[in-house]
C-alpha cells in the first residue's frame, strides 16, 4: 500500500508515519490550528483495490466562533474492491458561536471494508463554555456498490 497521487492546498497537510507491513497510515494536520467562518475544506481519499489504510488527525479539529459565514468541510471517501479503510480522526470541537456545514460522501465496494468513527463535542465544558449559540448542518451518505445504505442529515441551530 502506497501513495499514488497527493495534492495539498491551504493549511492542510498529510504526514505518513513509518509503518510495518503493507498497512499505510495518513495523519491529517491542520497547520492553521482550527477552522473559522468562511473556511472551505475539501478532503478526497481513494483507497485503491487491495490497499489497507488508516486515516486520522494529529489533534482535535476546532471549529471557532463565526462572525457570519459558515465553515464548510466536504469529505469524499472511496474504498475499492478488497480494500480496507479505517477513518478515525480525533474529535471535532464546536466552540460556542461556531457555524459548520459538514458533508461526508462515502462509496464502498461490495468486497471492501470500512470502519468509520467520527465524534463531535459541543462547547468546552472543562473551560466552562457551553455551545449556547451557533449552527451545525451535518450530512452523511454511504453507498455500497452505488446503492445508498446509510443516510443521516442533522441540523441544529
Amino acid at each position: 500500500t502506497g501513495i499514488a497521487t497527493l495534492a495539498e492546498k491551504g493549511g492542510y497537510r498529510l504526514k505518513f508515519p513509518r509503518t510495518h507491513g503493507s498497512h499505510a497510515e495518513a495523519v491529517i494536520i491542520n497547520t492553521g490550528g482550527g477552522v473559522v467562518g468562511g473556511d472551505r475544506i475539501k478532503l478526497d481519499f481513494s483507497i485503491e483495490e487491495g490497499a489497507d489504510a488508516t486515516v486520522t488527525t494529529q489533534a482535535a479539529e476546532r471549529i471557532y466562533r463565526s462572525t457570519g459565514l459558515d465553515s464548510e468541510i466536504d469529505a469524499r471517501l472511496r474504498v475499492s474492491n478488497r480494500a480496507r479503510l479505517i477513518w478515525a480522526p480525533q474529535e471535532t470541537i464546536l466552540f460556542s458561536g461556531a457555524k459548520l456545514r459538514r458533508r461526508y460522501e462515502v462509496d464502498v465496494a461490495s468486497s471492501a471494508r470500512l470502519l468509520f468513527v467520527e465524534s463531535m463535542i459541543f462547547g468546552r465544558v472543562a473551560s466552562g463554555e457551553e455551545m449556547d449559540r451557533g449552527a451545525l448542518h451535518d450530512s452523511w451518505r454511504v453507498r455500497r456498490d452505488g446503492r445508498l445504505v446509510f443516510c443521516r442529515v442533522q441540523s441544529i441551530g
